[in-house]
C-alpha cells in the first residue's frame, strides 16, 4: 500500500471501532458534549448560510451527529463519509432526513458531481491530505458559494499532546497521520487555494469531559478567557468564508 491507501485503511478501522462503541472517548454524549456539538451546528449553519432552498455538502460525516442538527436548518445535505461501517449509522440516525454515501474527499471519488451552494465539516480536514480535498472536491463549491469548518487547535496543550506523545494519543484513539491546525495555518491553506476567508480564530474552552454541574460555571470562564491572549489556546479553531464569484 502506499501512503495514501494506509491513511484510508486506518480511516476505515477508526470507523469500525466507533460502530464497536468507541465513540464516546471524543465525548459528544455529555451535557458538555451536547453543548459542544450544537454550538458548532449552529456555526455551520449560519457561517455558510444554510437554509430552505440551499444545497450543503457535508465532509466526514462519520456517525450523522452533525448531520442531523445540520438537517435542522432545512438545507438539502449530501453528507460524504469514507467509512461504510460509521456511514451506515448516519443513515440510520438521519432516517431519510440527507442523503449519505460513501466517498474519498481527497480524491473525489465517490461524491455526487454536482454544484454545493455550501460546503462544511467538523473535524475532519486534520485528517486530509488538505490540498488535495481542496484541488478535488472543494471545486464543487459553486460561485458565491459558503465554507465553514470546526477543527482542532495544534496550540491547545491536549490537542498537541494527542498529536506528539505516543500514548495520549493511544489513549484517545488518535490515527497515526491526523494533525491540527492553527488559524493562521488553516487560513493560509484556504486562501493559498483561491479562496476568500472571513473568518479564522480560535475558540471554545468548555472541555467535552466537564460535569453536568460544572457547565455553567466553565461558559462563565470561557466567556473571560476568549477576551484574553489564552484564547490561541483554545480547544478549537473555527473557519469560514467563500469561494470567489465569477467576475461580473
Amino acid at each position: 500500500m502506499n501512503e495514501a491507501e494506509l491513511r484510508y485503511e486506518a480511516e476505515r478501522r477508526q470507523g469500525e471501532l466507533i460502530r464497536a462503541g468507541h465513540e464516546h472517548a471524543w465525548g459528544w454524549s455529555g451535557a458538555a458534549g451536547e453543548l459542544r456539538a450544537r454550538r458548532r451546528a449552529q456555526f455551520l449553519i449560519e457561517a455558510a448560510h444554510l437554509g430552505p432552498g440551499s444545497v450543503c455538502l457535508e465532509l466526514g460525516c462519520g456517525t450523522g451527529r452533525f448531520t442531523e442538527l445540520l438537517s435542522e436548518s432545512g438545507s438539502e445535505l449530501v453528507a460524504v463519509e469514507l467509512s461504510e461501517a460509521t456511514a451506515s449509522l448516519a443513515r440510520e440516525r438521519l432516517r431519510g432526513r440527507g442523503q449519505v454515501v460513501i466517498g474519498n474527499i481527497e480524491t473525489g471519488e465517490g461524491v455526487p458531481e454536482r454544484e454545493y451552494d455550501a460546503i462544511v465539516g467538523v473535524s475532519v480536514l486534520h485528517h486530509l491530505d488538505l490540498e488535495l480535498c481542496l484541488r478535488n472536491t472543494f471545486s464543487l463549491l459553486r460561485a458565491g458559494g459558503r465554507f465553514a469548518f470546526s477543527e482542532p487547535n495544534m496550540r491547545n496543550p491536549q490537542v498537541w499532546a494527542e498529536r506528539h506523545v505516543h500514548f495520549v494519543k493511544r489513549l484517545r484513539h488518535v490515527t497515526p497521520h491526523e494533525t491540527a491546525f492553527t488559524a493562521s495555518s488553516l487560513r493560509r491553506s484556504l486562501e493559498t487555494a483561491g479562496f476568500l476567508v472571513d473568518l479564522a480564530e480560535p475558540f471554545e474552552f468548555l472541555h467535552p469531559a466537564t460535569p453536568r454541574a460544572l457547565v455553567p460555571a466553565l461558559l462563565l470562564a470561557e466567556r473571560v478567557l476568549e477576551r484574553t491572549p489564552f484564547r490561541e489556546i483554545a480547544g478549537s479553531v473555527r473557519i469560514s468564508g467563500s469561494r470567489p464569484a465569477v467576475p461580473g
